[in-house]
């Protein structure tokens, strides 16, 4: 009799712990997933109207980190009137999506002579200062901090998103 109780004790461990297991298990597998963030074409459209409306650009997204470091999409839409100043980002690398028009891009500064045209490994081209370029639909410019910029010679309309990377 003393082995019937040790068996029953024993498989009511045993089931006892695999409904736990089963119970963590299946948890965890309908825990979400983090969520990700869209926008329609509409509403990116819109937020490019709004910018053309007030100060020529809007957050279309912005959040920050754990570090507490901003991370942000601007809608940027220009005039041909709106060339703006040469200027820079100090604590952000900005990376610009061209969506349409175009402008010339402007590097103030010297320019470094016998350095030529330079591309990076995947194929890009490396802008030094003193050097302009004709922007345009699809093109992607990475500014880094510190790097003054401008446009000029708008073509519109000019429409474009900063990524704002820490």
């Amino acid at each position: 009799m003393l082995s019937m109780r040790t068996v029953m004790m024993t498989a009511v461990v045993v089931v006892a712990f695999c409904m736990g297991w089963l119970a963590k298990t299946s948890a965890q597998q309908k825990a979400p997933g983090p969520l990700i963030t869209y926008f329609s074409h509409e509403k990116v459209d819109a937020s490019f109207a709004q910018a053309l409306a007030s100060t020529g650009t809007r957050d279309l997204f912005a959040r920050k980190d754990r570090q507490g470091r901003t991370w942000a999409i601007h809608s940027n839409s220009r005039g041909k009137a709106d060339e703006g100043k040469p200027h820079s980002h100090e604590d952000w690398t900005g990376v610009v999506v061209i969506m349409s028009g175009g402008a010339t891009f402007i590097t103030p500064g010297t320019a470094s002579t016998g350095q030529g045209a330079r591309e990076t490994p995947e194929g890009g081209r490396l802008i030094g200062s003193g050097e302009s370029h004709r922007v345009g639909k699809g093109d992607v410019v990475i500014i880094p901090p510190g790097a003054p910029h401008m446009y000029k010679n708008i073509e519109e309309p000019f429409r474009y998103l900063v990524l704002q990377t820490p």
